[in-house]
């Protein structure tokens, strides 16, 4: 049996499924610098977890990422730890897995350099996101690329930033991304029996566009709702609810930005659980996610599997694998001419989900088997090039 040790910042919900169905096929460990971090109010469920997880000692510092392209700034976090190497020399693993270009992925090269082992570089950017980096730092990343046997990245967008580095094609393991595609399915169709119960309990009324995510600048909320505002003044008639699920910085701003707009529908239910959100997602008919800056946020994956059609942000990196004629509309959310038009294209759709075949396709290639069955065939293809080298 493979033994394959992932190396991460912190471990996230969605996460879980991929790694319990990963340690089902190997012998699998995650490390990681903490569970979760600052900005982070998820839970986690300990007796959900086949794998073991080890929380490294680590140090972090929180910074200002700022975009001035796009037009926002917010606090991340950065972690590091010294204890990696020795954490990978204990688990002795076959081949390592790390993700970003700093010191986990440094750890992991020396431990693959000094025990002949092959290290996959798991990279989400996407060249929106952070092909903008200065020259120093490229340098680095392509100097990090060359020493990594494979990649994985989540679809086209942030295979394009690897190729940019200097990563070969046939090194990129696509599709390394998803969520528990079956359970949260199977939970949105137990709600959908219940929908006119919970849009009543809501208030909800007309045509139920939801969004889910932050309240932050990066996701564009402010964006979306001066859109929604010029929608309703321009001449939109039936009646519509904005269905806001999430917590964040401009909240008290949408706040007053309903008082300003009473003849529009806000409902803001404030941070959901992840294990809650099922049934606002059968609720709901259309579905938007106004990012300027995010390389493939599973929320947009959540929103097809669930049957909704949406609004598709040209800055989200999941736009150019889940968005056909299908399953939505693509806009740019910056220009707001674009994004009213986008609008008055949905209302303009009759109510209905996407067809079920479509949902049964992207949700049979993003389950977290399928994940687990790439990152195997990944795992093969990188100890074997390590052998013939």
């Amino acid at each position: 049996m493979i033994k394959a040790t992932m190396v991460s910042n912190m471990l996230a919900p969605y996460r879980v499924s991929f790694y319990n169905a990963l340690a089902r096929k190997a012998g699998f460990h995650v490390v990681l610098d903490t569970i979760s971090e600052f900005n982070r109010s998820w839970n986690l469920k300990g007796d959900d977890r086949i794998f073991p997880v080890i929380v490294q000692n680590c140090r972090s510092f929180v910074y200002r990422r700022t975009r001035n392209d796009v037009g926002y700034e917010e606090k991340r976090q950065f972690h590091f730890s010294e204890q990696t190497y020795g954490k990978l020399r204990e688990l002795r693993p076959d081949v390592v897995v790390t993700i970003e270009y700093g010191f986990k992925t440094l750890w992991s090269l020396l431990y693959g350099t000094l025990h002949d082992v092959p290290v996959i570089l798991a990279s989400e950017g996407t060249m929106h996101t952070e092909g903008h980096v200065g020259w120093f730092k490229r340098l680095v990343r392509k100097i990090i690329v060359s020493q990594c046997t494979r990649f994985w990245s989540n679809g086209p967008d942030s295979t394009e930033l690897l190729l940019s580095y200097g990563v070969a094609r046939s090194a990129v393991d696509e599709g390394m991304t998803g969520i528990d595609t079956t359970d949260w399915r199977h939970a949105v169709e137990d709600n959908m029996r219940s929908r006119d119960r919970i849009r009543e309990q809501w208030g909800m009324k007309g045509r139920v566009l939801l969004f889910s995510g932050s309240l932050s600048p990066r996701k564009g909320v402010i964006l979306l709702a001066e859109a929604v505002e010029q929608w309703f003044r321009e001449g939109a008639k039936e009646e519509f609810t904005l269905l806001l699920l999430g917590d964040g910085e401009h909240r008290a701003w949408l706040d007053s930005w309903a008082q300003r707009n009473p003849g529009i529908r806000l409902i803001m239910p404030g941070f959901v659980q992840p294990q809650d959100l099922p049934p606002f997602f059968a609720a709901a008919d259309w579905a938007v996610l106004p990012t300027v800056d995010d390389n493939w946020p599973l929320a947009t994956l959540e929103t097809l599997v669930a049957g909704l059609p949406q609004l598709f942000s040209r800055y989200n990196g999941a736009t150019s694998d889940l968005c056909t004629a299908d399953t939505g509309v693509a806009f740019d959310p910056l220009d707001r001419e674009d994004f009213v038009k986008a609008l008055r294209r949905m209302a303009a759709v009759p109510d209905g989900r996407i067809p079920e075949a479509i949902v049964q396709q992207f949700s049979s290639y993003y389950s977290a088997e399928s994940q687990a069955r790439r990152a195997m065939e990944s795992f093969r293809k990188a100890i074997v090039s390590n052998e013939s080298e």
